[in-house]
């Protein structure tokens, strides 16, 4: 996993002054990306990464990353597994690239085909965070599921993000009250949605978030939703016996385990010990 952080002014930038509060957040995320973070401002927006190298280990993959016209910026935590042949894609149409990894294809395909119609075609686990400066749009998506988090405040004049509350929480002037009706449901519930903080003022972005934020406000959409995918009709006219699928439900989990270890470097497993 990586860490990403970010500061986006509603008016008035303050010529880099967000910053230090970047860096504040990553150093609350230092445990998320040990192996390089970095930072970008533009006076109005302020990015930040933590980074765990996984594909393309070249410094020249660090983020935040931009676009060789400068007009694009990402930073991004995750996994697009689908990212090669996006980068084909992308190349028959003209882009050219300048690393062997995925985010540089996650960073040209926002910035070729726009959010609306990049995020869609991602197969994988992330959470973005993507400048267009040619519209001054600040993008923030997650994944489908939510695997990968992203939690948000609006403080003031102010939007701060991050990969985690506590990040967000050792920016300066941001109030660490609890909110105890959360607490509340939590306890009455034993469970919650990955859309809830424990402090107040703190949101986190739904699964399958698409949040564009303009001079305009904050346009929250949502990219996907399971019940538009879903093929009742298949469900219903299924004759498969048990076996088959069984054998379809093992070829599948064998292909994810096998997109989960697409990387660049050394892969460990861990097995918990089975408790009688």
């Amino acid at each position: 996993m990586c860490g990403i952080a970010g500061v986006w002014r509603k008016r008035d930038p303050i010529g880099g002054g967000d910053i230090a509060d970047v860096a504040r957040m990553m150093q609350a995320l230092v445990h998320r990306g040990p192996d390089d973070h970095a930072s970008w401002n533009d006076g109005r927006l302020a990015l930040g990464h933590r980074r765990l190298s996984i594909i393309d280990l070249s410094a020249q993959a660090r983020e935040p990353m931009l676009t060789a016209c400068g007009q694009g910026v990402l930073v991004y935590n995750g996994e697009v597994y689908n990212y090669r042949s996006l980068r084909d894609t992308l190349r028959a149409e003209g882009r050219r690239f300048r690393t062997a990894s995925d985010t540089e294809v996650v960073l040209e395909a926002l910035h070729h085909w726009g959010p609306d119609q990049a995020i869609p075609m991602f197969d994988g686990m992330f959470a973005i965070a993507y400048f267009d400066a040619r519209a001054d749009a600040l993008w923030l998506a997650r994944d489908r599921l939510g695997i990968k988090p992203m939690s948000v405040a609006e403080m003031g004049e102010r939007i701060l993000f991050a990969s985690e509350d506590k990040a967000i929480l050792a920016c300066d002037g941001v109030a660490r009250t609890i909110d105890a009706r959360e607490i509340t449901l939590r306890l009455a519930w034993q469970s919650r949605d990955s859309c809830s903080s424990l402090f107040q003022g703190i949101e986190r972005l739904p699964p399958a978030a698409l949040w564009k934020i303009s001079d305009a406000g904050v346009e929250k959409r949502c990219f996907w939703h399971v019940l538009d995918v879903l093929d009742a009709a298949r469900i219903v006219g299924d004759t498969a016996t048990d076996a088959e699928h069984m054998a379809t439900l093992e070829a599948l989990i064998e292909d994810s385990v096998g997109l989960h270890c697409i990387a660049d470097t050394s892969l460990g497993a861990g097995l918990a010990p089975r408790v009688a």
